[in-house]
């Protein structure tokens, strides 16, 4: 089984989809670093570089390229759902899990939207950028699963692979 984890930069995606990728013995597939890697530059200067489209369309072109895997905990950028191909396809890899952590702890653990990076458009807040993507985060996941700051990161994983296998047994045509 795949699973691919979405949400705000700051929603615990590549932190959590490490601890859930060791606890049941998945690959972790961290599509920043990927990029990273494939590029030799850091995110926010390749974001900075090639400007918001186009550097969503590197993602998509990324995320399109991890044909015929098996066996992966998936953690692409928050700004994959920018891309409706990119999105159709990991719908179709297996559960898509949205990571909804509310504002307020976003904010704090991304204090600085330059520094990070991220693929923000018109936006001049996180708060308009992270209110821009919810509906698209619900629209592209085939479930949600509420962090709250109060939780460990135990609870957090055993919530997501649970969500991820009933929602795989209802993906699976078999």
């Amino acid at each position: 089984m795949n699973i691919t984890l979405i949400g705000m930069a700051g929603a615990g995606k590549s932190f959590i989809g490490k601890a859930l990728a060791k606890k049941h013995g998945l690959r972790f597939i961290d599509i920043d670093r990927l990029i990273e890697q494939n590029s030799g530059k850091q995110l926010k200067n390749l974001v900075s570089e090639l400007g918001d489209r186009k550097f969503v369309s590197l993602e998509q072109k990324t995320v399109l390229a991890l044909k015929k895997l098996e066996g992966a905990v998936v953690s692409p950028g928050g700004s994959i759902v920018y891309s409706g191909r990119a999105m159709k396809f990991l719908l179709k890899l297996g559960p898509v899990i949205f990571l909804k952590v509310p504002f307020s702890l976003i904010a704090k653990r991304v204090p600085d939207i330059e520094e990070r990076g991220l693929i923000k458009f018109s936006h001049t807040s996180l708060k308009s950028l992270y209110g821009e993507r919810l509906p698209l985060y619900k629209k592209y996941s085939h479930a949600t699963v509420n962090i709250s700051a109060g939780l460990g990161v135990k609870e957090v994983v055993n919530k997501v692979y649970r969500t991820a296998e009933r929602k795989a047994k209802r993906l699976d045509p078999a």
